[in-house]
């Protein structure tokens, strides 16, 4: 199997979005001069978010600092897929697109817990050498299994993640994502940034499981009450590392603590593609030239 890899995701900022389609109109944006009442929301321009008045007679109080009088809800619709967490999620129309400009070389991206997309472009180009990167994939839903009776009667399971990790690296290009869907679709997570490989291949008996956080209660006759809820991913990857990069990997994986990451497992497994974070890792010097190391990674979703 080919070594476990990590896209930890550049951290977003204004300066990098170039240009996007999508809307951040979900409401009007703050003015110092308007009076709100209590339950009026608003967008801060600065920060991208949405914020809830939290008092009546509410003039001239910046939502970022002043608590008593705003709460914050969530990002605003366009930035929602930015802020490293899944289960906010940004709504894209019948065809969409972000440009963005890292400033610095990005060689991997993913879009997390997609639903709706039909088609997904990835374009990067350089100032100096042009278009230099174009993948287009089709993540139209397909039957859970390749047989007649499958293609004729079994539901359609769509792709809900999506990764690329052959991007070339240009330092000063601009990324260019356009998605396609049949009406609304959504996008939980755009990450983006440099893949790191960990070890010299994840060996056979990954462990891989989910946390349910459904209730399961019984109520005073006796009856079970079942409230379906979230659940997250869980999955124990076991590989050797050479004893060369031990203390490297050490260091990678210290500098990843309690970081939003997506960490894939294989290529032949879509289930061994997780976004999340590693609850532990154990590295034993085992033999003269290679140790075995263990990390366990839970999902955010």
């Amino acid at each position: 199997m080919k070594p476990l890899r990590v896209i930890k995701s550049i951290t977003m900022t204004n300066g990098m979005l170039t240009a996007t389609s999508v809307p951040e109109s979900d409401h009007a944006a703050w003015s110092s001069g308007t009076t709100y009442a209590r339950g009026d929301r608003v967008i801060l321009t600065s920060t991208h978010k949405i914020y809830e008045s939290l008092q009546a007679g509410n003039t001239n109080k910046n939502p970022a600092s002043e608590p008593l009088w705003w709460a914050e809800v969530s990002p605003t619709n366009r930035w929602k897929c930015f802020d490293l967490s899944s289960t906010t999620r940004t709504v894209v129309g019948a065809s969409d697109y972000y440009e963005i400009t890292p400033g610095q070389s990005v060689n991997a991206m993913a879009l997390i817990n997609i639903s709706g997309i039909l088609t997904v472009r990835v374009r990067l180009t350089d100032p100096s050498f042009g278009l230099v990167y174009d993948k287009t994939a089709d993540l139209t839903a397909v039957p859970s299994e390749s047989s007649w009776y499958a293609w004729f009667f079994e539901p359609r399971t769509e792709q809900n993640q999506f990764v690329v990790e052959d991007i070339p690296s240009y330092p000063n290009a601009t990324l260019r994502i356009d998605v396609t869907s049949s009406g609304t679709a959504y996008i939980g997570a755009f990450i983006f940034g440099s893949a790191r490989s960990i070890g010299i291949g994840v060996q056979q008996g990954v462990r891989l499981g989910i946390q349910d956080y459904s209730r399961k209660e019984r109520n005073e006759w006796g009856d079970v009450v079942l409230t379906q809820r979230a659940f997250a991913k869980r999955a124990s990857f076991q590989m050797l590392v050479e004893n060369r990069e031990l203390d490297n990997t050490f260091r990678l994986l210290s500098e990843l603590r309690a970081t939003p990451c997506f960490w894939i497992g294989s290529d032949a497994f879509g289930s061994l593609a997780i976004f999340g974070f590693y609850n532990n890792f154990d590295i034993s010097i085992a033999y003269a030239t290679h140790s075995e190391c263990t990390i366990d990674v839970e999902g955010l979703i």
